[in-house]
């Protein structure tokens, strides 16, 4: 639950084992462009298949920028729908750098936690996802450093584009675009970048290469990178560029020898609003096509961000609903940009399969390719009868005499007897769901995420949470639940009898989890058959019996007083509140202060202006955990203080649970675990009450890194806000 990429959606989950394939292990599952072209190269003006020589164009979608509107289409669902219905051979992962700022300034940051240079770590794992979605659907995808200013970040870029070559240089489905849009930078800067990153590149891939040109990607120069298969990026927004005025500067290029690739191009304007021009858009439908020009258009995401209400013309879809599975994109509108993109790229969808077997049709047991799901079982109307066949890939489909048993998603190419070809393609099927159910925490003392509780529901326990108020998932499948820790925890059909927790499950039989008294991290098997349309579950839940966390009274909290003043009782209590167990606290680190006084349970203020950072601390019980909370008091005037050089000495508050979020310091950064999706605000507090930082965006839940690195050394309150929701972390940063 510490990566950005694990993004829990609340409601009715799908629930899915982690795979243990990456990008490096995955396979296609259809047949797409990369099976029939292989790895792309260029020759002379032309990008071209390294396989056959032959010509290659792509058609596809370019991603949003990856920040909090963008990254949410940065999922295998959307790449696998994008491919099979508007029929993309290839798409592009925007990733943002550092700034947004078109004119290549050091202004307009983007939020740390989404950015490349705030979470690489977070980038690295998500890259990884969409090159086997890549891989999986057999279509390119360009890992594109969306930067105006790349040559300030040439150490950077050197280093991640090397790392790419080294673990994807294989894979023939992988593009590298270094450079998004250079703006005024000289042409021999840019050269003398490409030629640095390019030559780490071809030291273990030779993909292709593309390389941004001046003024925003519109060819004013290009050549003279040396590597080999490199092309030259160009960028058209039909409302602003026409063919007859740039169409020209491609041709001359491709003359030259130097190939050209429409990494970026739009219906509108350039800034991305308004409607569509049409007659422009569809000129340039017409060049690009009589010149063999791949391209991916801006870009693939709804017109209205919920965030902040800005629109983007140049988005696919209308509306403001962030479309991310199938049955929403299924049911989505287009808005005018869109319809032309749609109908641009269904236009051109390609028949892949016979493109791969082409020449090799001839003979009577050929059949024409087809295309069946994973829950299609045994064929036996498919095979020619008298033909034997033999299946390229018997983990996707095997032939046992006149039948054909599917398997699993893929593709397999089977040759007859007569050595014809044919090709069945398998198709995922989504996995069934059970409404409600994912991994969760329970803790000694009835506390559960999840929407779980822990009572007694059946009479039998006060160790017990529902699972399940249904025997079937949401497609119909009979499941099954399996206990594999009995020591931490149990599975039983009971009926739920408790009037206050039951509601309406009461004197119902629910599948519930008894907890058997022993902590630690659990597994829960869940099972059900294939159904029609979805294939079989088999699912392993991770389900914590954890110790309880001890709470203090709420009257230990930050306070300003005044000379001499004295607190309410209970400020500075003796005993924890779950269990009467000794409260120790430490005065900036020290055994006490001279600053103030703990008297009984009030706090006396001293005479000097102080600040004094309070730790309370209780040990780690046979049912609870240690516990550990800092406030800051101030005596007077913080910033007339005469103790600021031993307060910030003080130890660090690195972790606190400020119910309901869950907060870590993780390397100058906060690691916020957010309950659930919706609008997050946060703001960073200096101890005079100075907001130092804040930001408020979309966030699924699920945990999100939030770079503080910039903040100077000091001491400082974190609060986020959702809803009615509200916490606070209190950290001194050294």
């Amino acid at each position: 639950m510490n990566k950005l990429s694990k993004l829990l959606i609340a409601g009715a989950l799908a629930f899915t084992a982690i795979a243990s394939a990456d990008a490096t292990t995955a396979k296609p599952h259809r047949v797409g462009p990369v099976q029939n072209y292989g790895t792309l190269g260029t020759s002379g003006g032309e990008i071209v298949s390294l396989k056959t020589g032959k010509t290659a164009m792509l058609r596809g979608v370019s991603l949003y920028w990856s920040d909090a509107t963008g990254l949410q289409y940065y999922k295998s669902d959307v790449i696998s729908w994008a491919a099979k219905n508007l029929g993309i051979d290839v798409f592009r992962f925007a990733m943002g750098i550092q700034y947004y700022n078109s004119d290549g300034n050091a202004t307009e940051p983007m939020d740390e936690s989404y950015s490349y240079m705030g979470a690489s770590s977070t980038y690295l794992s998500k890259i990884d996802q969409m090159v086997q979605a890549a891989v999986e659907n057999d279509v390119y995808i360009i890992i594109d450093w969306h930067s105006h200013r790349a040559e300030n970040e040439i150490t950077a870029a050197d280093t991640f584009f090397t790392r790419m070559a080294k673990t994807y240089g294989n894979i023939p489905n992988v593009i590298f675009e270094i450079y998004n849009e250079p703006v005024r930078t000289a042409w021999s800067t840019i050269t003398s970048y490409a030629n640095q990153v390019a030559s780490h590149i071809r030291q273990y891939s030779e993909n292709l290469i593309l390389v941004g040109t001046p003024s925003w990607s519109q060819l004013t120069d290009y050549g003279g990178v040396t590597a080999t298969n490199v092309a030259y990026v160009f960028h058209f927004y039909a409302g602003t560029h026409t063919v007859g005025t740039y169409g020209s500067r491609i041709t001359a290029a491709k003359n030259s020898g130097n190939a050209v690739f429409i990494s970026e191009w739009g219906t509108t304007a350039a800034n991305g609003k308004g409607d569509a021009n049409t007659s422009n858009t569809n000129d340039w439908f017409t060049f690009m096509e009589a010149n063999h020009l791949s391209n991916c258009n801006w870009s693939l995401r709804q017109e209205t961000n919920p965030i902040d209400n800005t629109t983007e013309g140049s988005a696919i879809f209308s509306g403001s609903e962030f479309l991310t599975n199938a049955e929403d994109l299924n049911n989505a509108t287009y808005t005018s940009s869109g319809s032309l993109v749609k109908q641009y790229l269904t236009q051109h969808k390609s028949s892949w399969a016979d493109s791969l077997i082409a020449g090799n049709t001839a003979g009577s047991c050929h059949f024409t390719s087809t295309t069946v799901t994973e829950t299609a079982g045994a064929l036996t109307n498919l095979l020619k009868t008298g033909c034997t066949y033999t299946s390229s890939d018997e983990t996707v489909a095997s032939v046992d005499g006149t039948t054909l048993n599917i398997l699993s998603a893929g593709y397999a190419i089977l040759t007859a007897n007569d050595n014809s070809q044919s090709i069945v393609v398998v198709e995922d099927e989504p996995e069934q769901t059970v409404s409600g159910l994912s991994d969760f925490t329970c803790r000694y003392g009835g506390t559960c995420t999840q929407s779980h509780s822990m009572a007694n529901y059946s009479g039998a326990s006060d160790y017990e949470t529902i699972l399940a108020t249904t025997l079937t998932s949401t497609q119909g499948g009979a499941l099954t639940f399996e206990s594999l820790s009995k020591d931490i925890f149990e599975v039983k059909l009971a009926t739920c009898t408790n009037t206050k927790s039951c509601y309406g499950a009461l004197n119902s039989q629910v599948i519930m989890l008894q907890f058997t008294g022993t902590f630690g991290e659990g597994k829960l098997r869940v099972t059900a058959p294939a159904v029609t349309g979805y294939r079989a579950l088999d699912d392993t839940l991770t389900i914590t019996y954890a110790k309880g966390q001890q709470r203090i009274y709420s009257k230990f909290k930050d306070r300003t007083l005044t000379f001499g003043a004295v607190t309410e009782q209970n400020a500075l209590p003796d005993t924890m509140m779950a269990e009467q167990i000794p409260v120790s606290y430490t005065y900036n680190g020290e055994a006490s202060t001279p600053y103030l006084t703990k008297s009984g349970t009030t706090i006396i203020a001293g005479t000097e202006n102080a600040i004094v950072m309070i730790t309370a601390s209780a040990p780690e019980t046979d049912h609870y955990e240690a516990f550990e909370k800092s406030i800051t008091v101030i005596v007077g005037d913080s910033t007339l203080a005469v103790n600021k050089d031993e307060y910030y000495r003080s130890p660090i508050v690195t972790r606190a649970n400020v119910t309901p979020f869950q907060t870590q310091i993780q390397n100058n950064s906060v690691l916020l675990q957010v309950p659930q999706a919706g609008l997050v605000q946060w703001a960073v507090f200096s101890v005079t009450g100075k907001v130092v930082a804040s930001h408020k965006e979309y966030m699924n839940a699920g945990s999100h890194l939030i770079s503080l690195e910039k903040l100077p050394v000091g001491s400082y309150l974190f609060r986020v806000r959702q809803g009615s929701r509200v916490g606070t972390l209190h950290w001194n940063k050294h």
